[in-house]
């Protein structure tokens, strides 16, 4: 390859992925706008602080697309589900309407414990016996974290943390465990 079509060719492609940064800006943009909205309805002002990361999970998803897109999609169900979750589940020791703070104990094992369930039921969504299974993985867990995160930003560390990784841990594990099932099979 000549140094005048190396370079032809090195134009041709900053256009190309340009043009599909454009393209996916926009429809992240449709997608982002509704979670935020929900995400201040549900969390309040704090959800904007975590908003950067659900703006920058829908812009790689939507200009990487194919089956990371679509696992992302299944995330965002997910992830709604998550945010739908009463604060009396992620926080079973606080009283009934008890503003956050320091009278409410944290409890990181029913946030782990509920993004674990759905994340199993998610995880069926995995296409089986393809090769890109952890993309569409990978996928499920950038949108359920997209939106997940919005409705961690009311509780503290322990109970963001635990309600995430319940949801990678509950993907996680069905998917090895329908890999290994699926090898087992043809053995």
């Amino acid at each position: 390859m000549s140094a005048k079509s190396n370079l032809a060719y090195r134009e041709a492609r900053r256009a190309y992925e340009l043009g599909r940064l454009r393209s996916a800006t926009w429809r992240a943009a449709l997608v982002v706008v509704p979670v935020a909205a929900l995400g201040l309805g549900t969390s309040g002002r704090s959800a904007i602080l975590a908003l950067p990361f659900t703006i920058a999970a829908w812009l790689f998803a939507f200009w990487r697309g194919d089956v990371l897109l679509r696992g992302a999609f299944y995330g965002l169900l997910g992830g709604l589900a998550t945010s739908i979750l009463p604060m009396s589940i992620l926080r079973p020791c606080c009283a009934a309407g008890a503003p956050m703070g320091a009278e409410c104990c944290t409890m990181p094992g029913a946030c782990l414990g509920a993004g674990a369930l759905v994340g199993v039921v998610l995880a069926v969504a995995v296409p089986f016996g393809k090769t890109t299974w952890w993309r569409t993985a990978l996928g499920m867990v950038l949108g359920m974290s997209s939106v997940a995160v919005l409705k961690c930003t009311t509780l503290f560390a322990g109970e963001a943390f635990g309600l995430v990784g319940g949801l990678m841990a509950g993907i996680v594990a069905v998917t090895a465990a329908r890999l290994v099932l699926g090898r087992w099979r043809t053995v």
